[in-house]
């Protein structure tokens, strides 16, 4: 019976030995569960007894969800995260319920722009999986057939809008019931309309909200209006997927993210994108370019040792190319093989060469307190703008009496003019 029972504890301690580690992940991003399988492929041909329970979650829901759960002292081991210095980010960082990565990870295919997003007082919070890129997608048969080419002017813009809306297309699509959309639309043309000089001298507390190139480009938005399908106010991203991959618009303000699902639903579609053209000929156009999240390591893990083997290969080009080719995105990780997609190798040759260097909606300080420019100011105000219920010089000094509650640049500009 003794030997029996020395057999049986040495049988289980060898079960236990050989028992894989379950590295429980959440994130708002759905689409990817295809990737971490992939992944958990991977490690276990390379030895690693690890597997990954992916859990993803409504955007809507996630932040809550998952922030409710590692106050509580539970959650998964990995957790999506979006960028630094956004707020939601930055919290969780001041309370502890991420771990710096530092003294973990090998950071080495990632640049320096690509790392400012995971990084606070000199230290790395979370592997970064992805870069987007926000501009104008169009349809190129639709330009093809009238003639157009891509314009250098926002005049030009407008001037292409004019041929399609004679010619029964909807120029743009815009979701407005979606606000966070058309924040991304007033980024993405602040970016080449105001321009990044400009987006500096702002967050230095140089110029403010009142400045009349501000107001002008919210009454250029606000003019654009005329262009968009009936009843814009009322659609969402999902009515404008359906109507820019088939046809019935001819351009979107939109992120590289969306071409993986025009494609689904139009295989055919030739999708084309050039960055908003700036008011004037011969002044530079941006790109906005922002890290779209990384995963970050939980403080109440229980299994770090197999969650840090996980990051540590989500670091590498191998998962940058298993990530891109998968979900059609641009990876983080430099040295990726990117998938023979034209619009993406477009884009990400427009990002390298003309990402702009300051911005005020993703990756921006002015987002980061309380009242924030993107969720308490420009969305319900810029819902409200094109609802004309108030006007561009309106919304202006709305922006103005929000960020000068918080934005020490702002406040110490005001104080200077009084």
């Amino acid at each position: 019976m003794k030997k029996l029972f020395v057999l049986g504890v040495i049988f289980t301690l060898l079960m236990t030995m050989t028992m894989a580690v379950t590295v429980e992940m959440w994130s708002w991003r759905v689409q990817d569960e295809e990737v971490w399988q992939e992944v958990e492929k991977r490690l276990q041909a390379q030895g690693e007894d690890i597997q990954i329970e992916f859990r993803g979650y409504l955007p809507t829901e996630y932040d809550s969800k998952m922030l409710m759960a590692l106050q509580g002292g539970k959650g998964p081991d990995l957790v999506y995260t979006r960028r630094l210095p956004g707020g939601r980010t930055k919290a969780m960082v001041d309370a502890g319920l991420i771990l710096p990565l530092s003294e973990e990870i090998n950071f080495e295919h990632f640049t320096e722009g690509v790392l400012n997003n995971i990084t606070q007082d000199g230290k790395q919070y979370g592997v970064p999986f992805a870069i987007q890129v926000v501009g104008v997608f169009y349809n190129k048969d639709i330009f093809d057939e009238f003639g157009l080419e891509e314009p250098k002017t926002w005049d030009e813009m407008l001037q292409i809008a004019e041929v399609l809306q004679s010619n029964g297309i909807d120029p743009f699509f815009a979701p407005g019931k979606e606000a966070w959309a058309l924040v991304m639309q007033h980024a993405a043309c602040g970016v080449s309309v105001l321009g990044p000089g400009w987006i500096k001298r702002l967050t230095e507390g140089k110029i403010d909200f009142l400045d009349q190139d501000w107001i002008y480009m919210n009454t250029l938005l606000n003019d654009l209006k005329k262009y968009y399908q009936k009843n814009y106010m009322a659609n969402i991203c999902t009515d404008m997927d359906a109507a820019f991959a088939f046809g019935q618009a001819g351009m979107v303000f939109y992120g590289v993210w969306g071409a993986q699902m025009w494609k689904e639903l139009n295989p055919d579609i030739n999708i084309g994108y050039f960055m908003v053209p700036p008011d004037f000929e011969g002044n530079q156009p941006y790109a906005y370019v922002y890290m779209d999240g990384a995963i970050g390591l939980s403080v109440n893990s229980q299994k770090k040792e197999a969650a840090l083997k996980v990051l540590e290969f989500a670091a590498t080009p191998e998962f940058g190319t298993i990530f891109s080719n998968i979900t059609q995105n641009i990876p983080a990780v430099s040295g990726a093989q990117m998938p023979d997609v034209e619009i993406l190798k477009e884009v990400n040759e427009i990002a390298n060469e003309y990402a702009s260097p300051y911005v005020y909606w993703v990756g921006s300080e002015l987002v980061t307190g309380q009242p924030s420019l993107y969720s308490d100011v420009l969305s319900p105000g810029l819902q409200a703008m094109y609802s004309d219920e108030i006007t561009p010089a309106e919304l202006a000094q709305q922006c103005q009496d929000a960020l000068s509650q918080w934005y020490q640049p702002l406040i110490k500009r005001l104080e200077s003019l009084q």
